[in-house]
């Protein structure tokens, strides 16, 4: 009889563990079912088609499909000549317009300042400067000469139906004001939004910020970073390789070799302006991309001139269409 019952017990313990075997497995490949389907309908590798929608080819949209700026890159005419741009985010910003964001490829070969010698004020003894109406800071970006050239001239660079396609983001730009105590350090972490249809990239959305700690938390935090400019993905390579690769898609230079020399006869070195305060002292400076792609900054005192790097946004839907350019098939947004 005990061996009876024994052997019904030992029948019971293997059909157990099978059982549990079997649970096991049906979990896994329930799992990986599961997994497969929603990675599928999240990440589908790219259709180049000949005619496509403009947000398809966003650096976002096509994920880990991306393999270089030729992906991401539609041309449109500017001047009447056909001027690359980059396609970064499908929707820009976030929660705003839903419009699709390009960024030049090129540097505007004309240099520019951030505020014409004409339009400069500074306050008392010199020391802090002051906007064009003796109260608001002239780092502020909607009293930049650069902002309003670029809502102004450079737009005009584009045909009538392009103009009327480009959307007007609602881009965050530090309020102007300083927030900090009487004679402490300056505080200009506050933001506000202002309508544009041209407008410059912050420090934020570079990836060029820092860590908290850094003087992170006496700027302004403007906008979302985005992916483009921050490869996270471990296909890249180590931290190292990814920060280089950062740096190597921040950098630019003019579509043409610049022969000129700056104000003070020193070779011209291809940086490029943003539109946040760089630093918080008296003096101040707004941040630029270095030219090998790392954060820099031009003190808005001084006669400087430095490159301008446009972006705007354009409907998500916007036709683009394969085309020949300068004997290569290329995508472009005709006029």
């Amino acid at each position: 009889m005990n061996f009876e019952n024994k052997q019904s017990d030992g029948k019971k313990i293997v059909i157990a563990i099978l059982a549990i075997i079997l649970f096991g497995v049906l979990s896994v490949l329930l799992l990986v079912i599961i997994l497969s389907r929603d990675t599928a309908d999240a990440i589908s590798p790219p259709q180049w088609r000949e005619v496509m929608e403009l947000h398809e080819i966003a650096y976002d949209s096509l994920g880990p499909f991306y393999q270089s700026q030729d992906d991401i890159t539609v041309y449109i005419r500017e001047n009447g000549v056909w001027e690359p741009f980059l396609v970064l985010e499908a929707s820009y910003p976030g929660q705003g317009n839903g419009g699709t964001l390009l960024l030049r490829k090129y540097l505007i070969q004309e240099r520019r300042p951030w505020v014409a010698q004409k339009n400069r004020r500074v306050g008392p003894n010199n020391v802090r400067p002051l906007g064009r109406d003796g109260l608001i800071d002239f780092r502020y970006y909607p009293m930049s000469d650069i902002d309003a050239w670029l809502e102004t001239e450079y737009i005009s660079m584009f045909s009538p139906s392009i103009q009327d396609r480009i959307l007007t983001a609602n881009i965050e730009v530090w309020d102007g004001w300083n927030h900090g105590r009487e004679g402490a350090v300056r505080n200009v972490t506050v933001t506000e939004t202002v309508p544009r249809r041209i407008f410059l990239l912050s420090e934020n959305e570079t990836r060029l910020m820092g860590r908290i700690g850094s003087g992170r938390q006496n700027r302004a935090i403007e906008g979302e970073p985005i992916a483009y400019f921050n490869p996270e993905n471990s296909r890249y390579g180590d931290i190292q390789t990814r920060q280089s690769l950062g740096n190597e898609r921040r950098a630019a230079t003019p579509r043409y070799e610049y022969a000129g020399l700056d104000d003070r006869g020193w070779t011209v070195i291809y940086s490029w302006w943003l539109r946040s305060v760089r630093w918080t002292t008296a003096t101040g400076t707004i941040a630029t991309i270095s030219h090998y792609g790392s954060a820099g900054g031009y003190s808005v005192m001084l006669t400087d001139y430095t490159f301008v790097r446009p972006a705007f946004t354009l409907p998500r839907d916007t036709v683009i269409e394969q085309y020949e350019v300068n004997g290569r098939l290329v995508y472009v947004i005709h006029d």
